[in-house]
């Protein structure tokens, strides 16, 4: 067999519309793989029109809301009943507070709350409900994406001058700030993703599941300026940021069998920005 190879892998992408999770479907597609992607409804709907190309085409999506029992519940229903067991989940869930940019001592715990149930909450109340289904076959394979900043602190300094508030914030955000911060939730849940890797690589090793973690460093995103992206990129020993084929890559290899002996195991992909 092809190394790689990922034929008759039944692999499961939360957060399958994201930015990253859209080309994790594709990457994971081209290598046999049938590939379910989970998204908000909203967003299932717009991609089942535009984000996946006809090459593409017949990657199933099913809607949930990671927030949610009930959806969760209904979702792997319906991936079981189909296919009939899921070899790999991946998690590439995001969530942004309407105060994202906002200065540590001005975020709300509103937005802070919000952020942790999404990302965290969702990430437990996904990995149990799969997990369970994992459990009963004694086989399965956990991908949870991260960052470089569940790792390392953030570096503010690269936030002024940059124009993130103007493609991410919301209208309101926008004309408030000047200058914008990264969020002190964004570290929290990061970190919190990668300690929940090596508590369940630990806990479900003796029934042969294993469970990794992907931490990338700043991805480059159509319209970012080149003031931010010279910031960064001055950071990176690579001096440049990441294309998202290269986070795919890294996903490929730990859903395939090539990687049957790694576990528990944090992958930084960041140009060598941890290594300074």
């Amino acid at each position: 067999m092809k190394m790689f190879d990922l034929k008759d892998k039944i692999i499961l992408v939360v957060g399958g519309r994201g930015y990253l999770g859209r080309d994790f479907c594709q990457a994971l597609r081209s290598q046999n793989a049938s590939v379910i992607s989970a998204d908000l409804p909203t967003q299932s709907q717009a991609a089942s029109k535009s984000e996946f190309n006809n090459e593409f085409s017949d990657i199933d999506q099913v809607d949930v809301d990671v927030t949610d029992e009930n959806s969760i519940s209904k979702m792997v229903d319906l991936i079981l009943e189909k296919y009939g067991h899921i070899d790999t989940l991946i998690y590439s869930v995001t969530a942004k507070p309407h105060d994202f940019y906002a200065p540590f001592t001005e975020c709300s715990l509103e937005g802070w709350q919000s952020v942790i149930h999404t990302e965290l909450d969702g990430l437990f109340l996904v990995a149990q409900e799969v997990g369970r289904a994992m459990e009963k076959k004694e086989q399965g394979n956990i991908i949870l994406i991260s960052s470089i900043y569940g790792v390392v602190g953030n570096d503010q300094r690269l936030y002024e001058g940059s124009n993130l508030a103007e493609l991410y914030a919301d209208e309101e955000e926008k004309k408030e700030k000047s200058q914008i911060y990264s969020h002190s939730v964004y570290p929290v849940v990061k970190g919190g993703v990668i300690s929940l890797t090596r508590y369940l690589a630990a806990y479900w090793g003796g029934k042969n599941i294993r469970v990794n973690c992907i931490s990338p460093g700043g991805v480059y995103h159509e319209g970012e300026n080149e003031t931010f992206v010279k910031k960064y990129s001055a950071k990176v020993p690579l001096g440049r940021k990441a294309e998202v084929r290269e986070i795919s890559g890294a996903v490929v290899y730990l859903a395939s069998d090539e990687s049957s002996y790694v576990t528990g195991q944090n992958i930084i992909v960041d140009g060598g920005w941890t290594a300074w």
